[in-house]
């Protein structure tokens, strides 16, 4: 009997371990259908990129070749294996590329557009953030110190129309968002988004 209770905590024990287990997203060319970005719990990023490809004279080999001498040509200027093209294919007349970056810092000087990732408890961060965000759990409006309080949280600024994903529960975001689920929102224009979420 005593044998029999052990095995019966162990397997509890297990599968509470299993139960607690933060779940990992990934993203291919089948799922998406318009410019995403998925930010991983390292701070890495896929980023999907969706456009029309319905002319007879468009070529998917050479769209991979001329992205891929960009990527080459990047990685060999800071030296390191940094922008990685994972996935191109072709969907409803749409060419959808996925690419990968090691942090938003390279897919910030990559793409020439700025972007930023940072922790909720860092201190003069170079960027005039919204005073205002929604809170996800109450449906309410808080002001920037609520919705940054919470040292644990990251936070994602960027400046361009995305399906925006994290590997982790959204709490706040800008106002300028629509909120999808827990773990995604879409940016609405070019103007600042910013989504804090916990990993």
């Amino acid at each position: 009997m005593k044998r029999v209770l052990i095995c019966l905590i162990s397997i509890l024990g297990i599968l509470m371990l299993a139960g607690c287990a933060k779940k990992e997203i990934f993203i291919t060319t089948d799922d998406i259908t318009s410019d995403t970005i998925l930010v991983k719990r390292d701070g890495s990023l896929f980023v999907a990129i969706v456009e029309e490809f319905d002319k007879s004279y468009y070529n998917l080999e050479e769209l991979n070749e001329f992205v891929s001498k960009e990527v080459n040509e990047y990685n060999n200027k800071v030296g390191s294996q940094e922008v990685t093209i994972e996935e191109l294919g072709l969907k409803n007349g749409k060419a959808v590329m996925i690419l990968e970056y090691t942090k938003i810092a390279h897919y910030s000087a990559f793409n020439n557009v700025p972007a930023a990732y940072f922790s909720a408890d860092t201190e003069n961060v170079a960027l005039e953030l919204p005073s205002q965000y929604v809170d996800t759990r109450k449906n309410s409006v808080v002001d920037k110190n609520t919705a940054m309080k919470n040292n644990k949280n990251q936070v994602l600024v960027l400046y361009e129309p995305y399906e925006i994903i994290v590997e982790g529960d959204i709490r706040f975001y800008s106002d300028n968002a629509t909120f999808l689920e827990e773990s995604k929102v879409k940016s609405n224009s070019e103007d600042m988004t910013v989504v804090i979420y916990k990993p």
